[in-house]
C-alpha cells in the first residue's frame, strides 16, 4: 500500500492540523476549567472571547480588534515571584559537576535578559522567563517586573510599583497585537500591555508603569563577559517540567505564527514581519527611533554602533553571529527589542516615521 498522502489529504492537511491544534487548544481549556471547578475555583478567561476575562473593558486603551484571548485563562502561566539567583561566576563550576543537560543552569549560549539597575546587574534566562512569562524581583533596592511577548520576541522591564504603590501583575491570558497582556493583581483587575506598560483597561486605564532603561538580550556569555559582577536567575524547583516542555526556539527561528497578527506591513519599507529591530523610546513613551537590527550590524565599527538619540548616546555592542544586541551605555534611554511587527501593527504611520528616523541617524554616523 501507498503510504503517502493522497493529493485531496495534501490539499487539506493545513486544515486538519489547525483544527487538530484547535480542538488540542480547546481541551486544554476545559481541562483547566475541569480542574477548577473540582477545587472550586473555576478559571477565569475560557481562552476565546476577551469578555470573559473579568476586566471592564468598556474603556479600552488599545482598538478593539488588537485585543485577542491567547487560548488560555488567566494565570495559565504564573509569575516567578523572587526568584533564586547565583553568582555568575560560579555557574561554570556548577554546570561541570551536573553532567546531564536538564540539571544545568545557564550556558554559554542561552539568551538571557540583561539588567542593570543602581549599580546591579542580573541576568535572567529566556528559557526560564518563557515558561513565566512574568518575573517578579527586586534589583538594585528596585522592585521590578519582567514582561515577556515570547510570540513578538518582546522583553520589557518595568518598575513594579504606580503612584508608590507596589504592584504584583500577572499573565492575564490575553494579548495585545500579539504582545503580553499582564493584570494588576487586583480584585478590581486593570490590564497592562506588556508592549509599553500602558494600564489599557479597567479601573487604572490611563496609566503607565515606569520603564527600565538599557535592557539587553543576549547570550550569556557576553553578558557575562560585560558584567563580571552579575548574579543570574535559577530555575524554580516547581517548574522543571515546565522549563524542559516550553520552548519557542523553532518558533522563533521560523516563519510560521503560532498566532497570525490581524495585519502586516507591505514591502514599503523593505523590512519583513519578523525582521528584528531594536525601538528606542523617549520619557514619553513616543517612539524617537526604530533600528532595524541588519543594519545595525552593517553601520557596526569593531561591532559597535555609538548614535546621537533625542540629545542623549547610546552605544550599542552587536553579537557577533546573532540577532541580538547589547545595551552597553543608554543615557536613560529606554530600549525595546523584537519584531517590527510588534511595532508597526500597533501604529503602522509613527512607526514609518521612527524608521526613517533611525536610519537617518545611522546614516549621519
Amino acid at each position: 500500500m501507498d503510504a503517502r498522502p493522497s493529493g485531496l489529504l495534501k490539499r487539506h492537511l493545513p486544515l486538519i492540523l489547525s483544527i487538530g491544534l484547535a480542538l488540542l487548544g480547546g481541551g486544554l481549556v476545559l481541562g483547566w476549567g475541569i480542574a477548577g471547578v473540582l477545587v472550586g475555583e473555576p478559571p477565569v478567561g475560557d481562552g476565546v472571547d476577551p469578555e470573559t476575562y473579568g476586566v471592564d473593558l468598556s474603556d479600552l486603551r488599545i482598538d478593539r480588534a488588537a485585543l485577542e484571548a491567547s487560548g488560555r485563562p488567566r494565570d495559565f502561566l504564573l509569575a516567578y515571584e523572587s526568584p533564586q539567583t547565583m553568582p555568575g561566576g560560579e555557574v561554570q563550576a556548577w554546570n561541570s559537576a551536573h553532567a546531564r543537560k536538564w540539571q544545568k543552569e545557564v550556558v554559554s549560549g542561552d539568551r538571557v535578559i540583561g539588567v542593570e539597575i543602581g549599580g546591579e546587574s542580573r541576568a535572567y534566562p529566556l528559557f526560564i522567563v518563557d515558561a513565566h512569562e512574568v518575573v517578579l524581583d527586586e534589583l538594585g533596592g528596585v522592585p521590578i517586573v519582567l514582561a515577556r511577548s515570547p510570540l513578538l520576541d518582546e522583553v520589557m522591564v518595568f518598575e513594579r510599583r504606580l503612584d508608590d504603590a507596589p504592584i504584583d501583575p500577572g499573565v492575564s491570558g490575553l494579548l495585545d497585537d500579539l504582545a503580553q497582556v499582564m493584570h494588576d493583581g487586583e480584585e478590581s483587575t486593570s490590564l497592562i500591555s506588556a508592549h509599553d506598560g500602558r494600564f489599557i483597561a479597567g479601573p487604572k486605564a490611563g496609566a503607565k508603569l515606569r520603564s527600565v532603561p538599557g535592557v539587553s538580550v543576549v547570550p550569556w556569555r557576553d553578558w557575562l563577559r560585560e558584567h563580571p559582577e552579575t548574579t543570574v536567575v535559577r530555575r524554580e524547583p516547581e517548574s522543571m517540567r515546565r522549563y524542559r516542555r516550553i520552548s519557542y526556539n523553532r518558533y522563533l527561528d521560523g516563519e510560521d505564527w503560532i498566532i497570525p497578527p490581524r495585519r502586516e506591513p507591505g514591502d514599503a519599507t523593505g523590512l519583513d514581519s519578523r525582521d528584528r529591530v531594536v525601538s528606542v523610546i523617549d520619557d514619553d513613551g513616543r517612539l524617537s527611533a526604530v533600528l532595524p537590527i541588519g543594519e545595525l550590524r552593517q553601520a557596526a565599527v569593531d561591532d559597535r554602533v555609538e548614535l546621537d538619540v533625542a540629545s542623549g548616546r547610546l552605544l550599542l555592542q552587536l553579537v557577533a553571529g546573532d540577532e541580538d544586541v547589547m545595551i552597553v551605555d543608554h543615557d536613560g534611554h529606554i530600549t525595546r527589542p523584537g519584531f517590527w511587527i510588534g511595532v508597526w501593527s500597533r501604529d503602522p504611520e509613527g512607526a514609518g516615521a521612527a524608521l526613517a528616523r533611525g536610519r537617518a541617524r545611522l546614516q549621519r554616523r
